[in-house]
């Protein structure tokens, strides 16, 4: 009889995303090798390959697991004792170092959008990624809904357009707002005198930008600078900020 696999398949998968990310801490997105994720990981290669084909499956397994994590501290967040602009501005307001999952969850970011990354990779990763992705925005949907229903948002008869529209334009505004962080700061991050990973002001000019564009919409109470602190504070007490 042979002797019972070491380790379940699930186990295999933890260990070698695990591996994967140790890896990738230790050198790069671009510079990590499925060798060395094997040798981390205790597995063979032929292991290796059971779970994820390529170098870009690793980058979509452990995006799926960002956006996992993504989705759990939305669900956290519209919990507060918040009104729907204040939960919305309070996603914008995250620590970036206190909602991490990896130290390079914004390389991860942008390689997950990358077209070449998305053509190399497994549909059985890319599938799973997209639905960590769905869930995220299924979150932002249901908190759109029930600000629409409950009246706290008035859309007159639009409803599903206007809710795509806020979702699309607030989604737009954050992450462009880390795009040009990246391309402005780019020189300044290379010489070690910036870094990403500051939390952002609650009186800086995109959590203005974003007062703006909640504010040009119907609610029953407009985003106020008061508001904003008071989700910057709740932040700060869930370790978040």
């Amino acid at each position: 009889m042979a002797p019972a696999p070491k380790y379940s398949p699930q186990e295999q998968e933890v260990l070698i995303l695990n591996a994967a990310a140790n890896c990738i801490a230790e050198t790069s997105v671009l510079d990590f090798t499925m060798s060395a994720v094997s040798k981390a990981a205790g597995l063979s290669m032929g292991s290796i390959y059971k779970h994820v084909q390529c170098k870009e499956d690793i980058i979509f397994a452990l995006a799926t697991r960002v956006f996992s994590h993504w989705s759990k501290l939305f669900e956290q967040v519209f919990e507060l004792p918040l009104t729907t602009p204040e939960k919305i501005v309070a996603i914008g307001l995250f620590d970036p170092e206190k909602v991490q999952v990896y130290p390079f969850d914004t390389d991860l970011d942008g390689f997950a959008a990358n077209e070449v990354v998305i053509r190399r990779a497994s549909p059985l990763w890319t599938d799973r990624m997209i639905a960590a992705h769905e869930k995220c925005e299924a979150i932002f949907n249901k908190l759109m809904h029930q600000a629409a229903y409950s009246g706290e948002l008035k859309l007159n008869g639009h409803t599903e357009q206007m809710i795509e529209e806020i979702n699309l334009s607030c989604w737009a505004l954050m992450e462009g707002h880390k795009y040009v962080q990246r391309v402005t700061q780019t020189r300044l991050i290379s010489e070690g005198t910036d870094t990403l990973q500051e939390p952002t002001s609650t009186d800086s000019l995109i959590v203005k930008s974003i007062a703006r564009l909640l504010n040009s919409y119907e609610w029953q109470t407009p985003l106020s600078p008061a508001g904003i602190e008071k989700a910057a504070a709740l932040l700060v007490e869930l370790g978040l900020r």
